[in-house]
């Protein structure tokens, strides 16, 4: 015999090898799939590159201090990756052990026409009776690190329950409300405030919050003033006033169909069925609040290009 053959300790050894690479492998890919929608994915990102850089650094030019430095407190990395992403991680063990099957059947009942003609109606009473409202409509980032201090609901978007959160006097009025689909996922939320400059000091607390939370997130936020009535929406850090309900119908359009979109292809990357969508236009990645515009292809930035046109 020219070779030897291999015994059944050593395939059993070689099968039990790479089936234990297999799963890693998947388990490191379905973090990291979940982690791109949400801004840990880029602080990840940069820990990761910074820390080899000066490991790698260290190993080149012999820097034996800082290189036992970074052998003592690589045991410690795991933990602080628990307590620095411990929201992200918490959705991630949520959407595994919890079954998503009613959830699936909700959002393909419930066709994006029809959530966003009951926003509209909604944004417009609200607007009519001048009663102050903030509510941002989720995409591909998630917003519940967002959600400090508001309470979960994950009811069906109801124009008379948006019109009830935000009636002055109720428990939840003063904070914004997060959409995810076609559910009112938090209300009450505490949203981050953008920086004052010389464009903003007239603006209030609410269109604050909004040019706050679009800075930092890829959320469209839908702002009603207490004061005028006035509708307008924030979206990558930049605010349109005075916008009609046909203008705000198209914007809700394309920011709902791509966070539905994003959705599906998260479900169907992690293996789950993905969600039938009326072919939604691919939604983009957010970029962080130091980077410019959103490109041309973003549905959104197109509907909200339209509206500063024609507003």
């Amino acid at each position: 015999m020219r070779g030897v053959m291999p015994t059944f300790e050593t395939l059993k050894a070689l099968v039990s090898g790479g089936c234990q690479i297999a799963i890693l492998a998947f388990l490191l890919y379905y973090v990291l799939k979940f982690l791109r929608r949400t801004r840990a994915y880029r602080i990840l990102a940069g820990i990761v590159a910074v820390l080899l850089a000066l490991y790698g650094g260290a190993r080149v030019f012999g820097f034996d201090e800082l290189g036992w430095l970074f052998e003592q407190i690589a045991p410690a990395i795991p933990i602080a990756f628990v307590v620095l992403f411990h929201p992200e991680l918490r959705r991630i063990f949520a959407e595994i052990g919890t079954s998503r099957r009613g959830s699936r059947g909700e959002e393909r009942e419930s066709d994006a026409a029809g959530v966003v003609s009951t926003l509209v109606d909604a944004v417009g009473a609200l607007a009519q009776k001048r009663i102050g409202a903030i509510l941002a409509i989720e995409r591909e980032e998630s917003l519940e690190p967002y959600s400090t201090g508001g309470r979960r609901l994950d009811a069906p978007v109801n124009s008379e329950l948006l019109l009830t959160i935000f009636y002055p006097g109720t428990s939840l009025h003063d904070g914004g409300v997060i959409l995810r689909g076609g559910t009112i996922a938090w209300a009450g939320c505490v949203f981050p405030l953008g920086a004052v400059d010389e464009d903003r000091r007239a603006f209030g607390t609410r269109h604050r919050a909004a040019i706050g939370l679009s800075e930092r997130t890829d959320a469209l936020v839908v702002v009603v003033s207490e004061e005028t009535g006035t509708v307008s929406i924030a979206y990558h850090g930049e605010l349109v006033r005075g916008v009609n309900a046909l203008s705000l119908a198209e914007a809700l359009r394309a920011s709902v169909e791509a966070g539905v979109a994003a959705r599906a292809e998260a479900a169907a990357a992690s293996g789950e069925t993905s969600l039938e969508t009326a072919e939604p236009e691919p939604a983009q990645a957010a970029p962080a609040p130091d980077e410019p515009a959103p490109a041309a292809d973003d549905p959104v930035a197109r509907a909200i290009g339209r509206i500063k046109e024609g507003v």
